[in-house]
């Protein structure tokens, strides 16, 4: 991995496979929702991959590492942490794919939890990480086909038959219900359910990571799907409990 971001599945990823369907009987791995990719990078690679992300950051980010991973590197190593610049960046977005992903990966990795606002200084290992990390995530994203677009646009531009549904996957890392995000008003519950409709009617098995939330549970049991607790994350403001709600 080689991006910081909220909510990341890297550390509890290892809780998180087990409860997935064996990895021999998934060809197709969908994720609708891929941000950091913290489940992706921590298990083999399927055959097919179809990953999509909302944010137009994370999707330059991603296609600069698969396309242009040396340039990227070379830049990540020229440009310093410097304060005007990181003051410029939170408004200034560079035309350049990868200055802008260099930008981008300044603003996360860099940044007191990732939230592009307040700069870490103590960053010389994150920064000497992703040159270790960059060539090796490049190959694996190569010949992932990434989107850009509205989670609920996913599965209906997928053309999968009968036979595919049955061997494809759907992992759904959405931004928690009343969290912030790249969702105009935040992940709304008309979004959640939009989500809990969409992965029923897909066909295809599927997977939610969530947060215990009231809603959320109650659509999950609406829908006759499995709650699995995962565990206790605590955050700035409280604890919650992390969930895992399968339809197998």
């Amino acid at each position: 991995m080689i991006l910081t971001r909220l909510g990341n599945k890297r550390k509890i990823a290892h809780k998180i496979i087990p409860l997935l369907p064996p990895e021999e009987t998934i060809r197709t791995w969908i994720e609708p929702f891929f941000g950091a990719g913290g489940m992706f990078f921590n298990r083999p690679k399927a055959k097919y991959n179809i990953l999509n992300d909302l944010d137009s950051e994370v999707y330059n980010l991603f296609n600069v590492v698969v396309d242009q991973h040396e340039e990227l590197g070379k830049q990540w190593l020229r440009t310093p942490l410097h304060e005007d610049l990181w003051n410029r960046w939170k408004n200034d977005i560079p035309e350049d794919p990868v200055k802008r992903a260099v930008r981008f990966l300044q603003l996360s990795n860099l940044s007191f939890l990732g939230k592009g606002q307040t700069i870490r200084w103590n960053s010389k290992n994150t920064r000497k990480l992703l040159m270790e990390r960059l060539e090796a995530v490049g190959m694996m994203m190569y010949e992932c086909e990434f989107m850009n677009t509205d989670f609920r646009n996913v599965i209906r531009r997928i053309s999968l038959t009968p036979s595919d549904k049955a061997k494809a996957f759907i992992y759904c890392d959405p931004p928690y219900l009343e969290t912030t995000n790249n969702y105009s008003s935040g992940f709304t519950e008309k979004d959640s359910c939009d989500l809990f409709e969409m992965l029923n009617q897909s066909g295809i098995r599927f997977a939610m990571s969530e947060f215990d939330h009231p809603y959320i549970i109650g659509k999950a049991r609406e829908y006759n799907l499995n709650v699995i607790k995962i565990g206790e994350r605590q955050n700035l403001k409280n604890k919650r409990v992390e969930l895992l709600i399968t339809n197998y």
